[in-house]
Formats: C-alpha cells, sequence, structure tokens
C-alpha cells in the first residue's frame, strides 16, 4: 500500500506544468517571418487577378486561364487542409512553393515564353 502512495505527490506536483498554456505553432513564410493566413488567400488572390487580367487581354487562351484557375484552386484547397491541423513549416514551404511556381506559369504564358 505505502508503495503506491510514493508516487501520488510527484504527480500532483507535475499538474501545474501540464496545464500550461501554449499558443501553438505560427505559420512562417519562406524567409522565416510569421505569416498569416490573410496574406496567403491575398497572394493567391493577386494571381487570380493576373490570370483574369491576362485572359481579358488576349494574352491567355481560355483553355491556359482555365487550367492555372484550377491551380489556384487546388492550392487553397490544399491550403485549407493544412490549416485545418495547423500549418507545419514543411506544409508552408509547399504551398509557398506551389505559389510561386503558379506566378511563374503565369508569367510566363502571358508573356508568350513558354507553352
Amino acid at each position: 500500500m505505502r508503495r503506491y502512495l510514493i508516487p501520488i505527490p510527484l504527480l500532483i506536483a507535475a499538474a501545474p506544468a501540464s496545464a500550461q498554456i501554449w499558443g501553438g505553432p505560427t505559420m512562417q513564410g519562406a524567409s522565416g517571418s510569421s505569416m498569416g493566413h490573410d496574406r496567403s488567400a491575398a497572394e493567391t488572390a493577386r494571381i487570380r487577378s493576373d490570370i483574369r487580367d491576362g485572359r481579358d487581354s488576349g494574352q491567355l487562351t481560355r483553355r491556359q486561364a482555365k487550367q492555372l484557375k484550377r491551380e489556384a484552386f487546388q492550392i487553397d484547397t490544399l491550403e485549407a487542409r493544412y490549416a485545418a491541423g495547423g500549418l507545419s513549416p514543411a506544409e508552408e514551404a509547399e504551398l509557398f512553393a506551389r505559389r510561386e511556381a503558379l506566378r511563374n506559369d503565369v508569367i510566363a504564358k502571358r508573356t508568350g515564353a513558354r507553352n
């Protein structure tokens, strides 16, 4: 019986430490600065606007614009799925890389650099 009484004070002493509040992970941009969901959503919105402008000006075909918009939608869907559990640095880096690749594709297709 005495054997069980020794660990109880240790457990009681450890309880306050486990109840500390933790702010949780913060999203980090590729540069290491804190990056919010609003900023990343705004970035995708700017890319969508560039796609629309390219389509309206005739720099992008309807098919190209549709494919680029589909990729933007996939990025937003992936971000929503990742954000449900909190973005890890690897997930944030993947989203950043996908946005950069999409932005480069939009620019290249609008300027005719590649099809």
